[in-house]
């Protein structure tokens, strides 16, 4: 920790003891001083029961989004714009545009997500037809043409295991990333019909082949588990909005499709984890969005991303994260969230084991010292959440 990071959370650290003490002494000051934190409760009429909303992005702000930038609460999400992508939020939508094909516009979760989760997106107006394509992308050595059967689409969602860099972003690297994917990908087949308007729900088996992990895709009706498949899910139309959901839970994987008025279309069956490519390895990224640096050209529009966990689901990794920040930051405002909760009648966290910094069997002063010591001084840090 830096000199000047030391000063500063030392100057808050006195600011902190002042407000300790008033609080002791002066309680009613405390409660007139009283600070509040709330989630906005969803509107989503989904079967949510069980679920606590942690995220929802509505895009209610206008702005030009550059690349790197991070937004929504707690700046849960952020920007990956290569190649002149681009993404503008107006009119309660982002408008995610990429009009010629090495242009990658996604947006992804800054941070890991958690254990367990449903993650839900609202995607429309979905503009990636073969007719995108000019005669100077198809001339172009660097357009994958896939051999003639070019392909054009973009993701509803993803889950990968991994973060992709500038031109790594091709297709070739989500093949080897990705553990499973909901996505429109219009293709030319083998017999040079059109597969139109495609939504694919897919998770990735952890075997591979030439082209990545192999594909395990939805029917509408069951799981194709033979060696490479192309099952459509549904066909979608392009002037509609539409919600994709991936769930993970007790040590499954389920993927659903609903319609603008959130009525379900398609639902898999669960799948055990074991089945899916990288389930081993927690590190897990959400993106969505055009991602091919190699080919994909047109625009699609976000309305929505909403991001829930468990209602039992709590604490990850070291106690400490009281402010339920998604990247597991333990700061200063995890601090004062414990001194509102404590002294303040501010809002109760949403996982009461997080205060239990030291890991005795109570809450109390205790724990906040521990707290500050760590965050103020880089002393011991809180207690691991098991046992």
């Amino acid at each position: 920790m830096d000199c000047d990071k030391r000063k500063s959370n030392a100057a808050i650290f006195v600011s902190l003891l002042l407000a300790l003490v008033m609080c002791l002494t002066t309680p009613k000051v405390c409660a007139q001083n009283r600070f509040t934190q709330s989630i906005s409760a969803s509107s989503v009429t989904f079967n949510d029961s069980g679920w606590s909303l942690v995220y929802q992005e509505n895009f209610d702000t206008s702005f030009e989004a550059s690349h790197g930038q991070k937004f929504g609460q707690d700046n849960w999400l952020i920007f990956q714009l290569l190649n002149g992508g681009t993404i503008s939020v107006d009119s309660g939508y982002a408008q995610v545009n990429s009009d010629n094909f090495p242009k990658v516009a996604l947006i992804r979760s800054a941070g890991l997500l958690p254990a367990e989760y449903k993650i839900r997106t609202k995607i429309g107006f979905i503009n990636y037809d073969i007719s995108n394509y000019e005669q100077s992308d198809y001339d172009d050595p660097n357009f994958n043409s896939h051999g003639g059967n070019y392909e054009n689409g973009t993701y509803f969602l993803t889950v990968t295991n991994d973060t992709c860099i500038d031109n790594q972003c091709a297709e070739n690297w989500w093949h080897y990333h990705r553990k499973m994917v909901i996505d429109c990908d219009n293709h030319v087949n083998s017999d040079q019909s059109l597969t139109f308007h495609p939504v694919f729900m897919v998770y990735m088996a952890p075997e591979t082949n030439s082209g990545g992990n192999l594909l395990r895709t939805w029917d509408g009706n069951a799981w194709d588990s033979s060696a490479w498949n192309w099952n459509v899910a549904y066909t979608y139309d392009s002037t509609v909005w539409y919600y994709a959901e991936s769930e993970k839970k007790d040590n499954t994987l389920t993927l659903r499709l609903y319609d603008e008025n959130k009525n379900l279309l398609r639902e898999t069956t669960p799948v055990n984890l074991d089945n899916i490519f990288a389930m081993d390895d927690t590190t897990e990224f959400l993106y969505l969005g055009e991602p091919h640096s190699d080919d994909y050209e047109g625009d699609f529009r976000v309305d929505e991303i909403t991001l829930l966990t468990p209602e039992s689901y709590c604490c990850i990794g070291i106690r400490g994260n009281i402010d339920n920040d998604i990247s597991e930051n333990i700061d200063m405002s995890d601090v004062t969230y414990f001194v509102d909760y404590m002294f303040k009648e501010g809002p109760a966290p949403q996982c009461q084991k997080e205060l239990n910094a030291n890991g005795n069997s109570t809450v109390d002063i205790g724990d906040l010292t521990f707290m500050i010591r760590y965050v103020v001084f880089g002393a011991k840090m809180p207690y691991t959440c098991y046992p």
